[in-house]
């Protein structure tokens, strides 16, 4: 599997051929775009830990307004994959929103690399992930 890591502006801070249970740094809960064996990509944000028995890749995405920036809902869409049929894995370091970034589910760059956390997308999502 190819392995690439990225600085919020688009960066490459580390690229390798790797197995997954060789990651050094689990990419959970971050922005990933997945290309499996067949060509087909996945993107969204990394929900399992690193385990060496690990047998299926788990991303999400948020119930997101892209043109607003707002929440929908507390509701994600999960997408499960083999790790044994990942060919690339890309990560966008500290692209949660939770690290301050833009909410979004596409696997983009930002600009700045931080934004309020006291902002209002920050209390309701705590609101509608805690209801």
């Amino acid at each position: 599997m190819e392995f690439i890591q990225y600085d919020q502006v688009g960066k490459i801070v580390k690229r390798c051929i790797c197995e997954f249970n060789q990651l050094k740094h689990s990419p959970l809960g971050q922005k990933v775009r997945v290309t499996l064996n067949d060509e087909t990509q996945h993107i969204g944000f990394w929900d399992i830990f690193l385990r060496p028995d690990a047998k299926i890749a788990e991303i999400n995405k948020y119930d997101l307004d892209e043109g607003t920036d707002e929440l929908r809902s507390g509701n994600r869409v999960v997408t499960f994959m083999p790790i044994n049929r990942i060919s690339q894995l890309e990560v966008i370091l500290y692209s949660n929103p939770r690290w301050g970034v833009a909410p979004t589910n596409k696997f983009t760059f930002s600009k700045s690399a931080r934004r309020d956390f006291k902002s209002d997308f920050f209390k309701r999502l705590a609101c509608k992930i805690f209801k």
